[in-house]
């Protein structure tokens, strides 16, 4: 069986994949991870999980939903997709959705499927679903329900609770563990903070741990990343760790604008440290694009064309040969790089039209 899991994009949402990335090497054949904010992202992700495993080929999944309520409207897509799966594409398909918020009350009371608990967090509520089925896997992480207890105390706001300090700092770690673009690089992004979390048990059992921990997160970004304490600055080793991940991506992610091969990136933002790194690296390419998630470019070359050139003509902007802003004003936002890409390609092909 495969396993498709949806998740918030906060602390108790990634609280709950950690939980299942214990069961994925054991109980599923294969796991996939997605991750959504509230409001339009949450129905694209469920389309695409539901998307992939048509592509799969395979027979039998389980589609599991944490840490996000649904609306009604939104159940009723979701369960008419299944049901295609289902009816249509002969597959077996088992639906799970594992939440706390009071604003899914009305969802709870429709759909069977839909788990609501006020009184826990997520990441307990689906370490309470998962242990019930497969304790020993769980057994062999002692420090995994103390953890759990940490994200429950400051998830719930209980500021009686032992855990909440250390709670306090988890939340904080989760929002700053950004040197890995969701957008671009969604599976490394999701391992990146699921290791963070991971490495964050060390602490758990400590005195004054929370304090400990808050000191030593710079120095754990520094070595998942690849580096060390003294190696490099953080600007340079996550530079250097989004080159790498790039350089897989030159086929699927070339434009041309202007006659110039270039490197379109999307939403990742103060790319000039990163944009410079990959053009000394991958020397086949001319320009380096980034599109943010409202329409604002950033174009960066290193000698190879001018980019103010390209700014002025295109993106109605300028700046400087090797380094220019502009916008595109009818770009329209996406969740999915393929379409960004197909947007972005189709604005430049209309303007040399």
């Amino acid at each position: 069986m495969e396993l498709y899991h949806l998740s918030h994009t906060d602390l108790d949402g990634y609280g709950c994949q950690l939980i299942t990335r214990f069961l994925a090497p054991k109980v599923f054949a294969n796991t996939h991870f997605y991750n959504a904010n509230y409001g339009k992202e949450v129905m694209t992700r469920l389309y695409e999980m539901c998307d992939d495993f048509y592509k799969s080929g395979h027979k039998e999944a389980m589609l599991l939903i944490s840490d996000l309520n649904l609306t009604l409207e939104e159940c009723a897509a979701l369960e008419e997709e299944i049901n295609d799966l289902r009816n249509n594409e002969g597959r077996i398909v088992s639906l799970q959705l594992l939440d706390h918020h009071a604003s899914g009350q009305d969802s709870a009371n429709a759909h069977k499927w839909y788990h609501l608990n006020n009184d826990l967090c997520a990441t307990k509520i689906t370490y309470h679903f998962f242990n019930q089925s497969y304790p020993d896997i769980y057994k062999q992480q002692t420090w995994l329900p103390a953890l759990v207890e940490v994200i429950n105390a400051i998830d719930l706001w209980k500021e009686d609770e032992s855990g909440f300090e250390m709670g306090k700092v988890l939340m904080r770690m989760i929002v700053e563990t950004r040197e890995i673009n969701r957008f671009m690089f969604d599976s490394a992004h999701r391992e990146y903070k699921l290791n963070m979390l991971t490495k964050a048990q060390e602490f758990l059992q400590k005195e004054k741990g929370h304090i400990a921990l808050d000191n030593a997160i710079h120095r754990l970004k520094k070595e998942l990343l690849g580096g060390s304490l003294e190696s490099d600055t953080l600007d340079n080793i996550s530079s250097q760790a989004q080159v790498e991940l790039l350089c897989k991506m030159q086929k699927e992610c070339e434009i041309f604008c202007n006659g110039y091969r270039g490197f379109l990136s999307y939403g990742i933002g103060n790319i000039s440290v990163l944009a410079n790194a990959f053009l000394h690296r991958c020397k086949d390419f001319d320009f380096f694009i980034d599109v943010g998630m409202r329409g604002s470019v950033s174009l960066r070359s290193n000698d190879k064309c001018d980019v103010s050139e390209m700014a002025r003509i295109y993106f109605r902007g300028g700046g400087h040969k090797n380094a220019s802003g502009g916008r595109i004003d009818s770009f329209k936002e996406s969740f999915l790089y393929r379409e960004i890409k197909e947007n972005v390609t189709k604005y430049i092909a209309d303007i040399d039209e």
